[in-house]
């Protein structure tokens, strides 16, 4: 083998290699044109009457009496999401219950399981769907979430994205 080829070869297998991740980043941040994406930085959209909250953080930054409350783990390394549901009525904005699932994967497209829980709240008004899964240090969740409010005739779908740091 020439010299030419034997300094080819590792170029080329770098080539491959960092093509196959390219890749595989852009098919796993690629959702459901449908899908209305969220960032870290965007926690409210409105869609129509209702507007959809949406935010996902490590459950040590949980006051403890909060985390108690609702039985949630506080972890550096534990993620919780919370998504809420609110209906324009008139100037006001009111809690609405709302069939609410999601899925979950990392950039790698990784099922991460969560299973969300509804919470309500009588003093103020409110209504919001909580679910814990486990996180590793800068690991992005891209969070595919379906939401039905009581009354409305299809879903809204939205895709939530955040970087967890755990260190």
């Amino acid at each position: 083998m020439s010299t030419n080829r034997i300094l080819i070869l590792p170029f080329l297998l770098i080539s491959l290699i960092l093509l196959g991740a390219c890749e595989q980043q852009s098919e796993t941040s690629q959702t459901n044109p449908d899908r209305i994406s969220y960032d870290a930085n965007v926690h409210d959209k409105a869609f129509g009457k209702y507007i959809i909250h949406i935010n996902a953080l490590t459950t040590d930054q949980l006051p403890t009496e909060v985390a108690r409350g609702y039985k949630i783990s506080r972890s550096k390394n534990r993620a919780m999401l919370n998504v809420s549901v609110r209906e324009k009525q008139g100037g006001a904005e009111m809690p609405v219950t709302a069939g609410v699932s999601v899925i979950t994967k990392n950039l790698s497209s990784q099922l991460k399981n969560i299973k969300l829980r509804e919470i309500k709240e009588t003093d103020p008004d409110a209504i919001y769907y909580i679910g814990e899964l486990p996180v590793g240090n800068e690991e992005t969740l891209v969070f595919d979430i379906d939401v039905t409010p009581v009354g409305a005739n299809k879903p809204i779908l939205v895709s939530y994205r955040q970087k967890f740091f755990t260190e």
